[in-house]
């Protein structure tokens, strides 16, 4: 039954994420994708930070080596990413309370509105997540003496090992997933320290391996430290959220979750865990991953020094490792609430009667919890799917693939038709950034060979007979590109030369190619 749920819930993160896929994004995303291909060179149009995560940067090196600069490159990592964020926390909730509590917080965690939109994104806050879970999965088995997981010594070496590499590639994704390695020594507590021990040396390795790395780059072995924390107030956009008063910053997650569809139910059941965390080991466990992650993030963020935060608490995906706790809190404390009710039932209710008349109640009261967990649960994975196909509004739900976001891929589809016909290919910078993927197949085999030339105000200009592809020039998808398209054309909004032919279009309008006149 086990491997069938397994199954089942594999299958559905793949599911959602191929029917949810974004197009990629032409800021930090593809930054990274740049990285990879360039590997082990500073491209200079990366940050050093960006480059030095390597955790990521790696992965995504071994798949652009296999299908290049291609869009299941961009995807594939994110994919599996994802895949193993759902299943730690499914491995996570059935040690800790039940099978249908696992599979309850794992949804969640899939279908939460911080996590969704980097599920076929290449941005380092969900590897460093899912790497997290897995290692306290790990971290967990050995608390709980599983078989499989401390039979022999030489076994338990091995788990111990396995914890301290993925805690050293979650750093190596993300700085701030440090915050959260104390959770995997109150696991262990009870294990000799010496045996602890095994769980540093794939540190020691990363941290020697990193500290190389940034000195034979950047001649400073903390380049990355150093780079990342002045980046929180950094870019022009950070600069709008400085100097505020220090309760704005501790509201910034607050602010995230009551903004998402399916925040209420996440809040309620959070206050409802954390007084059910004055009885319950389990859940004060799950609260102290919460605020170990929280408090530093927050401090760190703008509290300490609001003129100089060194974390960007505005944007939803910094606060990604935070949620897999928060789901499993949330289904946790409905899990016991549930069984608890169901125990007092059972206890004022004669046994032949029980018996009687709900007998899988009285022979299974935890499965029933579980079961009537999973339905509770049911709630607000509807309301944020429902939210999330629906609710056209929002610039980022109609940009998913499922909801008529796959203009690029249209495109792509044209080109294969009309390629011969498209010889050089204008396009603000951005534009040149996403379309370099569609110019390949999804695997990455070349479909159109031609030349991609930078249009911007400094640039020349198109000649007779080229070919100009604007992107989102009169839609939000992508603000900076219909900024740098009107201003290419001095015209706003923007609109076309008389003498320029359209020759592609999507229904939408958001991608269009010109022909030159």
């Amino acid at each position: 039954m086990s491997v069938v749920t397994d199954c089942l819930l594999g299958t559905a993160v793949v599911v959602m994420a191929v029917l949810y896929r974004l197009p990629p994004i032409p800021s930090d995303p593809i930054n990274y994708v740049v990285a990879a291909r360039n590997f082990p060179h500073h491209p200079d149009a990366v940050i050093e930070h960006q480059y030095l995560r390597i955790g990521l940067v790696l992965p995504l090196r071994l798949a652009f080596d296999v299908f290049g600069y291609s869009q299941v490159t961009y995807l594939v990592v994110p994919i599996l990413a994802t895949l193993l964020l759902v299943m730690s926390v499914h491995a996570l909730g059935t040690m800790l309370f039940h099978r249908y509590v696992g599979v309850a917080a794992a949804l969640l965690t899939l279908t939460n509105s911080v996590v969704f939109p980097d599920l076929t994104q290449p941005r380092p806050d969900l590897p460093a997540a899912a790497l997290l879970c897995a290692a306290l999965a790990l971290a967990l088995a050995l608390r709980q003496r599983r078989t499989w997981a401390c039979a022999t010594r030489r076994r338990e070496v091995g788990v111990l090992l396995a914890i301290g590499a993925l805690l050293g590639w979650s750093y190596l994704c993300r700085e701030y997933i440090v915050f959260c390695w104390p959770v995997v020594l109150l696991l262990l507590h009870r294990l000799p320290w010496r045996r602890l021990l095994w769980i540093a040396v794939p540190l020691v390795v990363v941290a020697v391996g990193e500290a190389v790395l940034g000195w034979l780059t950047f001649h400073d072995p903390l380049a990355r430290l150093h780079s990342s924390a002045g980046h929180g107030s950094g870019p022009p956009i950070a600069t709008d959220y400085l100097d505020q008063n220090r309760l704005w910053y501790l509201a910034r997650f607050p602010d995230i979750l009551r903004a998402s569809p399916e925040g209420w139910w996440l809040q309620v059941t959070v206050v409802a865990a954390a007084a059910g965390a004055a009885v319950s080991r389990r859940l004060r466990l799950l609260l102290v991953w919460a605020g170990l992650f929280f408090v530093p993030v927050v401090v760190l963020g703008g509290w300490a020094d609001p003129h100089a935060p060194m974390l960007r608490l505005y944007l939803p995906r910094y606060w990604v490792p935070i949620i897999p706790a928060l789901a499993l809190a949330c289904t946790g404390v409905v899990y016991l609430g549930v069984r608890y009710v169901l125990m007092l039932y059972l206890r004022d209710v004669p046994a032949r009667h029980a018996a009687a008349t709900m007998p899988l109640l009285r022979a299974r009261p935890a499965l029933v919890a579980g079961i009537l967990t999973l339905l509770v649960t049911a709630v607000p994975l509807g309301v944020s799917q429902q939210a999330r196909a629906t609710d056209m509004s929002v610039p980022l739900n109609r940009a998913y693939a499922a909801n008529g976001g796959t203009q690029f891929e249209q495109f792509r589809t044209w080109l294969t038709l009309h390629g011969g016909e498209v010889h050089t290919m204008w396009g603000e910078p951005r534009t040149l950034r996403i379309v370099g993927f569609f110019v390949n197949s999804p695997a990455g085999t070349p479909l159109w060979t031609g030349l991609l030339r930078p249009w911007s105000v400094l640039s020349k200009k198109p000649a007779r007979g080229d070919h100009v592809l604007f992107y989102s020039a009169y839609s939000d998808t992508c603000r900076p590109c219909r900024t740098n398209v009107e201003d290419t054309l001095g015209v706003h909004p923007a609109r076309p030369p008389s003498s320029w032919h359209l020759v592609f279009t999507t229904r939408d309008r958001v991608l269009q190619l010109y022909r030159v006149g």
